[in-house]
């Protein structure tokens, strides 16, 4: 098929043709014109499985880097890119020698997970075609997904400076005993945080929270996915301990993780407390704004919202070792165990651990001097 010169139409064609209606477009039909479409669209791109993702994810930051929890800070934005796939959600990185959104697809279906879309210059790419693609003239769903990853990145970034935190992976030479100089709690190192604007109650509770040892000690044994807990319910359960396999924290439990392992490391230089913060400011909006706060009621916030987050993972992990039963599929033995085991797996969560305590009512008889005491 032959394609005319848009440019040597006359002018009355032209307008004659403008003032036709135009016809719907089908969303599963394929553009023949080159370049245009791409014949993975249709099963390369899920908006909902992007949406589930992103807003789970911490933003603008690579999945897998994450993993190593080790930043270097005040790098320039142009460093590295960031890809979202359009398949899943996954963001990987682009960064030489590293490409974990080239190794995302092709660990995966590769026709499947071939499309992604830059967050720094809103381009679409397709592994497969190994071209880039236009989100104007593609199918309806590639643009529906950019628009909302605009839509998101305007309100994950809204007050955020122009640069971003940068990972790297953690270095695995360690010293002669095979242990990092930095594991040892007792000598976290004093570190500056800055400033976003007013956020002084946010550093002070920071500050001291990174000189909690008991917590750092804690957090080295939780903080990665496929950590193991050992759940024996008490009381008239008849149940035996279970072993639960807990899945990866949730956002802001991750970036809580992040932040204290960069306060850990050696260096000179501030640390930029922004990932974490801005996670923080999604569970409880009243600390968006950069207002003068109170450190107290967000030292309550901050440890609430990472103590719901390690509920449900908890949970999750008791759900899954019973292979991720249903109220219709469960009988009633499993209710009444996976209830046993999460009524007692929710009282585990490191949150409790540390900061939780209990009151003990102690009442004595003067007369036969009989001590009762109740535990709350």
């Amino acid at each position: 098929m032959r394609l005319k010169d848009p440019f040597s139409l006359k002018a009355a064609d032209m307008t004659k043709r403008s003032n036709k209606p135009r016809k719907p477009r089908d969303e599963e039909s394929s553009d023949e014109v080159s370049g245009l479409t791409c014949q993975h669209v249709s099963k390369a791109v899920d908006l909902s499985s992007v949406k589930k993702s992103v807003l789970s994810s911490v933003w603008v930051v690579c999945s897998e880097c994450l993993k190593e929890r080790t930043i270097i800070d005040e790098e320039p934005a142009a460093s590295h890119d960031i890809l979202v796939c359009l398949k899943c959600g996954f963001q990987g990185c682009n960064q030489p020698g590293i490409q974990h959104s080239v190794k995302h697809q092709q660990a995966f279906h590769p026709e499947l997970h071939c499309i992604t879309i830059s967050l720094s210059t809103w381009k679409a790419w397709c592994y497969e075609c190994n071209e880039e693609l236009s989100t104007h003239c593609n199918k309806k769903a590639l643009a529906q997904t950019l628009d909302f990853l605009q839509k998101h990145s305007v309100k994950a970034t809204s007050g955020a400076s122009p640069k971003i935190i940068k990972l790297q992976e953690e270095p695995s030479d360690y010293s002669d005993k095979g242990k990092s100089p930095a594991t040892n709690s007792t000598l976290v190192p004093v570190k500056g945080i800055n400033n976003l604007g007013n956020t002084c109650f946010f550093n002070a509770v920071m500050q001291n929270l990174s000189q909690t040892h008991m917590l750092i000690d804690l957090i080295q044994e939780v903080k990665d996915k496929g950590y193991k807990l050992r759940i024996s319910p008490t009381g008239d359960t008849n149940v035996s301990p279970l072993m639960v396999t807990l899945p990866s924290p949730e956002p802001l439990t991750s970036a809580m993780f992040l932040f204290l392992q960069s306060m850990k490391e050696p260096g000179k230089g501030p640390v930029n407390p922004k990932i974490l913060f801005n996670q923080l400011c999604q569970k409880a909006p009243r600390f968006k704004g950069y207002q003068q706060q109170d450190s107290q009621e967000l030292l309550h916030y901050l440890l609430d919202s990472i103590r719901v987050e390690e509920t449900k993972r908890v949970k999750a992990g008791i759900l899954k070792a019973f292979n991720n039963p249903t109220e219709k599929t469960a009988d009633e033995d499993t209710k009444r165990q996976v209830k046993a085991y999460g009524k007692e797996g929710v009282k585990m969560n490191f949150v409790d651990s540390i900061f939780v305590g209990e009151l003990t009512n102690t009442i004595m008889c003067e007369e036969c001097e009989h001590i009762y005491r109740k535990e709350k």
